[in-house]
């Protein structure tokens, strides 16, 4: 009996996993993560200051968030539409003590115009297609004097004001 009902819970759990990765696939945002160093290295190049907002297009289990709080003292806002790592997220802020310091929504990160607004700096990592579904929501949406920061990817009609490689970052200003 007890066997039987933790199968059933694992199995649950796989195919919400499973039915999750492909919302994300669907929707042009296939989970993939950056290490660590990138994202430091992202939020280091952007000058990230205490108390700014960063926004986490796509976040994913929230990782790039947690390390904007802990190591740069920010706020961080995040959007996930896979139901599995939406809840991930949730988990990971919560474990990691930042649920007072990190909110995250579920929803398609083309439909935030709100919280884009709030945004002193946007981070994405997202493969080019959505970038270009992105890019003018963001440089017509964002705050004046807002940083937009893409690892790996560049927007097709704006140029970034500063390009570093190993990993590619790239930054733009609004």
């Amino acid at each position: 009996m007890i066997f039987d009902i933790i199968f059933l819970v694992f199995v649950f759990i796989l195919l919400i996993w499973i039915v999750s990765l492909m919302i994300s696939v669907i929707s042009g945002a296939p989970t993939v993560y950056a290490k660590d160093p990138a994202i430091k290295k992202a939020f280091e190049l952007a000058k990230i200051k205490p108390g700014q907002t960063v926004l986490d297009l796509g976040c994913g289990n929230a990782r790039s968030l947690i390390i904007a709080t802990k190591k740069f003292r920010a706020k961080g806002i995040g959007v996930e539409i896979s139901p599995f790592y939406f809840l991930l997220a949730k988990l990971n802020i919560l474990i990691k003590g930042e649920d007072k310091n990190i909110k995250i929504y579920y929803g398609n990160i083309l439909n935030q115009e709100k919280l884009v607004q709030e945004a002193d700096l946007v981070y994405l990592y997202l493969f080019e297609e959505l970038l270009e579904k992105l890019e003018p929501i963001l440089f017509k949406t964002l705050q004046q004097e807002a940083t937009i920061v893409s690892v790996a990817f560049e927007f097709k009609r704006h140029k970034p004001y500063l390009t570093s490689q190993n990993p590619k970052i790239n930054l733009y200003k609004i």
